[in-house]
C-alpha cells in the first residue's frame, strides 16, 4: 500500500494500485486511490472507496503504540479499504494481526477477506487454520485460492486443482490471484499452466487492465524460476503516461524480484533526469523500490520536499520510501505523517513505523 505498498503482500502488494473501471476511460493512475490489497473482486471495488475523512486518534505519545493505535481504528473502519491496509501493515505484528485477522475472516467485503485469509499462510497463523476450512467453499474466487494458500502453508493436506480451475476463470483477478498463490507455493510445475492463462481476452475488461492482469502473472512465473518474464517486467517501466499505473506496477515489482539490473532506469524515473518527466507521486513509487534495491540512490531532496505535499497520495508515498528506508532517522516525518489530517495518510505513516521497528529489530 507497498506494498502503503506492500505486497507485500506486497504486497502487497502485492498490491497495486488501480484508478479505472471497467466501463470507463483509463484514468491517470494517483496513489489516492492506492491499495496494498491484491485484486480480487472487480479490481476497482477496494480501490475506488472513497476515505472516510475522518482523522484517526493517535494518544499514545510512543510512536510504536501510537502506529497500532491508527491501525486497529483503521481495522474497524467502514471503509473495506482501510479494513484491508490495516490488516496489511500489522504483518510485522503477530497478535494485533491476529485479532485483525479474525475480524477479517467475516468480511463482508472478499478484498478485506481475501488479505486476512492470505495473512494466515504469510505470517504462520497455524493456530488459527482450522478457520479457513470453511473458506475454501466461499463465494469467491480468490479467497478460495487464499484459504488453499493457507492451509498448505500450515502442512495441512488440500487439493491444489481448484486453483487450475481459477487460473481459466472469467475473472481476470482471480486469475491473477491464483498465479499469485502458486507462486506462493513455490509450484515450479504450474508455469505452463500461468503461462496458458495470459493473454485471454476478456470483455469486460478494458485493454490496458488486461496488459495489467498479465503482468501480474508474468510476475509470478519470474517468482517461479521462470526469467524470460522479466523483460516485459522491465519495459512496463517505460509505459506511456497515460499508463502510468503499469509503471507503478513494475516499479514494485522490480523491487519484490530483486532485479538490480533495473536500478539505473528506477534511479532515472525517481530522480526526474530521465526523458520521461513524471509526477512526484510516480516518482516517489520509484524512489520506494531504490529504498529496497539501493538505498542510497534515494532521491531524499524529492522524499522530504514533499513531505507537506497538498496531495494525500504523494504524503501516503513519502511515508512509504521511509518505511522502506527502514531507519529511525526518519522517525520524526513520519510521526507528523502518523498525525496527518488524511487518515490514509495515517495509516501509511503507522505500516512504515512498525517496518522501521522491525528491521531495527532484526539488526
Amino acid at each position: 500500500m507497498n506494498r502503503i505498498l506492500l505486497r507485500s503482500v506486497l504486497l502487497v502488494v502485492m498490491a497495486c494500485p488501480w484508478a479505472c473501471s471497467s466501463n470507463s476511460k483509463p484514468a491517470r493512475w494517483s496513489t489516492r486511490d492506492e491499495s496494498i490489497v491484491p485484486t480480487t473482486t472487480t479490481p476497482t471495488d477496494l480501490a475506488a472507496t472513497p476515505s472516510s475523512g475522518q482523522r484517526l486518534t493517535v494518544q499514545n505519545t510512543d510512536l510504536t503504540n501510537g502506529a497500532l493505535e491508527v491501525l486497529k481504528q483503521a481495522s474497524l473502519s467502514d471503509d473495506p479499504l482501510m479494513r484491508a491496509n490495516a490488516i496489511e501493515a500489522l504483518q510485522p505484528t503477530t497478535e494485533p494481526l491476529r485479532e485483525a485477522v479474525l475480524r477479517g475472516l467475516v468480511d463482508s467485503n472478499e478484498g478485506v477477506r481475501f488479505v486476512a485469509v492470505m495473512s494466515i499462510g504469510r505470517r504462520n497463523l497455524c493456530g488459527v487454520s482450522h478457520l479457513l476450512q470453511p473458506m475454501l467453499n466461499d463465494p469467491s474466487a480468490s479467497v478460495r485460492a487464499a484459504a488453499i494458500y493457507g492451509l498448505s502453508s500450515c502442512g495441512q493436506d488440500v487439493d491444489l486443482n481448484p486453483l487450475a480451475t481459477t487460473i481459466f476463470g472469467d475473472r481476470a483477478s482471480d486469475r491473477a490471484n491464483a498465479a499469485m498463490v502458486l507462486a506462493e507455493l513455490g509450484n515450479g510445475s504450474a508455469i505452463p499452466l500461468i503461462r496458458s492463462g495470459m493473454g485471454r481476452d476478456f470483455k469486460s475488461y478494458d485493454p490496458a487492465r488486461s496488459r495489467t492482469i498479465d503482468l501480474m502473472m508474468a510476475e509470478s512465473l519470474v517468482r517461479l524460476g521462470d526469467r524470460s518474464e522479466l523483460e516485459a517486467i522491465r519495459a512496463a517501466v517505460f509505459a506511456p503516461p497515460e499508463h502510468s499505473e503499469m509503471t507503478a506496477l513494475a516499479c514494485q515489482m522490480l523491487a519484490r524480484l530483486d532485479d538490480r539490473t533495473a536500478i539505473p532506469n528506477l534511479h532515472d524515473l525517481a530522480a526526474g533526469t530521465g526523458p520521461r518527466q513524471a509526477g512526484p507521486e510516480l516518482r516517489l513509487v520509484a524512489a520506494a523500490s531504490l529504498a529496497t534495491l539501493d538505498p542510497k540512490l534515494v532521491p531524499m531532496d524529492l522524499v522530504i520536499g514533499q513531505l507537506g505535499s497538498e496531495q494525500p497520495g504523494v504524503r501516503m508515498q513519502v511515508a512509504t520510501v521511509l518505511g522502506g528506508l527502514g531507519s529511525p532517522d526518519f522517525e520524526p516525518q513520519l510521526s507528523i505523517l502518523l498525525n496527518d489530517e488524511d487518515p490514509r495518510v495515517q495509516v501509511a505513516a503507522a505500516a512504515a513505523l512498525l517496518q522501521v521497528g522491525d528491521r531495527v529489530a532484526s539488526r
